[in-house]
């Protein structure tokens, strides 16, 4: 029997609060360190029971999103490779968030496909076969799909939960609407050596966490500046003309960030980039330990 419910649900996008390369390894990929969380904002995804499967793309961003190649689909191929049967679904994607802007919002995409089939079709994968599947999907899938706060090890496979929760400051998200490459960013990277993560974090002091993270950074930033100036001229004004806690960029670019202390100092910030740059996308939101 069908269920005619439609449920929706958040793709919530990620944060890299900081993202340290550690080495490259002997197949071409990285293995690396990073603080990751989530914001109260993302992409959204609503499924129905059907009779054949259907899968629809709608939002700001859905124009250049192919709807026969696409995370979702390979996410969808998986599941029915695993449970052995035909999963009839009408999925719609609405894209919120710029495509290729380091805030996983493939990832998530897929990782909330996989949770809600997963419940809704009674699926049961015992751990250690669902950190696999999850991982064959892509780098990010496995944090999306567990949607906590954690530190973030080796090719992304090595998830560490924090015991406490990180500070849920307000966030200024900002995209100069350049897509990246991710592969294209990785292969700029150039390691004179291995590289080590020193200084700890104190994760129960709020000014002494934002210290840490000050003294930490993205390894990837400085490859996409290369590609993307624009990205330089934002982290730079956001350090030297707002009250932001850390500004940093997310993931392998082009989204950079700002946290404050509150509403204010966010809206001000706001103001602020949307006065200097023109072509650009803003959003005002905040970090989520779990979703």
């Amino acid at each position: 029997m069908i269920k005619n419910d439609l449920k929706s649900y958040i793709s919530p996008l990620k944060l890299n609060l900081y993202l340290h390369l550690i080495n490259k390894t002997c197949d071409g990929y990285h293995n690396l360190e990073s603080l990751m969380t989530f914001c109260d904002y993302g992409d959204f995804i609503s499924i129905k029971e059907e009779k054949d499967f259907s899968f629809t793309i709608d939002g700001p961003f859905a124009k250049n999103l192919s709807k026969t190649e696409n995370i979702i689909l390979d996410a969808v191929k998986l599941l029915e490779e695993y449970a052995k049967f035909k999963i009839n679904v009408h999925i719609k994607l609405t894209k919120n968030i710029p495509i290729a802007s380091g805030m996983g919002g493939g990832s998530s995409n897929a990782a909330t496909v996989i949770h809600c089939l997963k419940d809704l079709f009674k699926i049961s994968i015992e751990k250690n076969t669902l950190d696999s599947l999850l991982f064959s999907l892509g780098a990010d899938v496995p944090f999306c799909f567990f949607r906590k706060t954690a530190i973030v090890k080796g090719k992304g496979e090595n998830i560490e939960f924090l015991s406490s929760k990180i500070p849920e400051l307000p966030v200024l998200l900002i995209n100069p609407l350049i897509e990246i490459s991710t592969k294209k960013i990785f292969e700029g990277v150039r390691l004179s050596s291995q590289n080590r993560v020193d200084n700890d974090i104190d994760f129960f002091n709020s000014d002494l966490f934002f210290e840490g993270l000050n003294n930490r950074n993205n390894d990837l930033e400085c490859v996409a500046e290369r590609i993307c100036p624009t990205i330089k001229e934002i982290t730079s004004l956001l350090k030297t003309e707002t009250n932001s806690k850390l500004v940093r960029m997310t993931g392998s670019g082009a989204t950079c960030f700002g946290i404050f202390n509150n509403l204010s100092d966010l809206n001000k910030a706001d103001i602020l980039i949307n006065s200097v740059f023109k072509e650009i996308w803003t959003k005002k939101t905040k970090i989520i330990n779990k979703i």
